[in-house]
């Protein structure tokens, strides 16, 4: 039975606890059976012959040719539920999509891939608040959010159906929105992880950079979220979409930088004055010039940092 101890432990420690929860604890045939204070010396000289210690050899390796077959299949349950996991994940990332691309057209894009940037945008790393927490539910009212009602009811529909099958939070669904709207508009595909916990309650004031920020101010701000200058150019691509004067509307393309080299006046209507403030700045410039050279450059790195926006101060649900 000892021999049978063993070989449930040994088997048991290559598995861990999150994937193989079961605990075995085979009782002692008898109290005389287990002797917790033996010393291992003298019970090495009590065996009487090498005989003996052949036998105990034999039986340990007969016990582990009639033990493994019974424990083998547990450990094909194991694979099996894993596999399982991995399918429901896709399936329900699959799910979410499809009901997002319902409902959000070209012309609805922008405003949604807005309410990704004004959700995860309150991260602070020194604080270790905010971030993409589905709190910008319970934000809308705020002037820096204005307009966002309007994508926040179109997701709110795709939502409803998608908790119908299985629940979503809103921190995962406006993830996955936004990464839709940019592969809608022509934009890069991006894949995001589920399994973000919602906020309860709004995130603090005034976290989210203004508008009007020079480039120096907005690197110090995005410096604040963990993101560098390169990231902050990248991320101020997604302004290409919508009614900003940068191109197309309904396009995600470089179209952005490479009307940013053009250095718009400060008069005029096209970008905000934080976009016209970046080509003003030499580091930012730099980016700028590399991204409206070579466009499957600003989409890759586009995708790296939206994956780190979307991801930063999440809360994810135990696994």
């Amino acid at each position: 039975m000892a021999s049978t101890i063993s070989t449930v432990s040994l088997i048991s420690s290559t598995t861990s606890s999150s994937a193989f929860p079961l605990k075995f604890n085979f009782p002692a045939k008898s109290p005389s059976t287990v002797n917790f204070r033996a010393n291992p010396l003298t019970a090495a000289n009590a065996a009487s012959s090498g005989k003996d210690r052949v036998l105990g050899r034999r039986g340990l390796v007969f016990t582990l040719t009639a033990t493994l077959p019974l424990l083998l299949p547990f450990s094909e349950c194991i694979e099996a539920f894993a596999a399982k996991a991995v399918e429901s994940d896709i399936s329900e990332y699959e799910l979410v999509k499809e009901e997002i691309r319902k409902v959000v057209t070209k012309g609805k894009a922008a405003g949604v891939l807005r309410l990704v940037f004004h959700d995860a945008g309150t991260f602070q790393v020194d604080e270790n608040s905010g971030g993409m927490n589905g709190s910008v539910i319970y934000e809308l009212d705020r002037p820096e959010n204005k307009g966002l009602k309007s994508p926040f009811k179109i997701l709110e529909k795709a939502k409803s159906e998608v908790d119908t099958v299985q629940p979503v939070s809103w921190a995962d669904m406006i993830s996955v929105a936004g990464a839709e709207a940019v592969s809608i508009c022509g934009g890069p595909t991006i894949q995001v992880s589920l399994g973000r916990l919602d906020s309860k309650e709004p995130d603090p004031e005034g976290k989210l950079p203004a508008e009007s920020l020079d480039a120096f101010a907005l690197r110090q701000s995005f410096q604040t979220k963990g993101f560098s200058t390169q990231e902050l150019v990248a991320l101020s691509g997604a302004h290409t979409i919508g009614n900003k004067g940068f191109g197309s509307p309904t396009v995600f393309d470089n179209t952005y930088f490479k009307i940013l080299l053009e250095k718009p006046s400060s008069g005029s209507m096209i970008g905000l004055p934080s976009d016209r403030a970046l080509a003003k700045d030499d580091e930012c410039l730099r980016w700028i010039t590399k991204y409206a050279e070579d466009q499957d450059v600003f989409f890759e790195d586009f995708k790296k940092a939206y994956v780190k926006l979307v991801n930063s101060g999440a809360r994810w649900k135990s696994l």
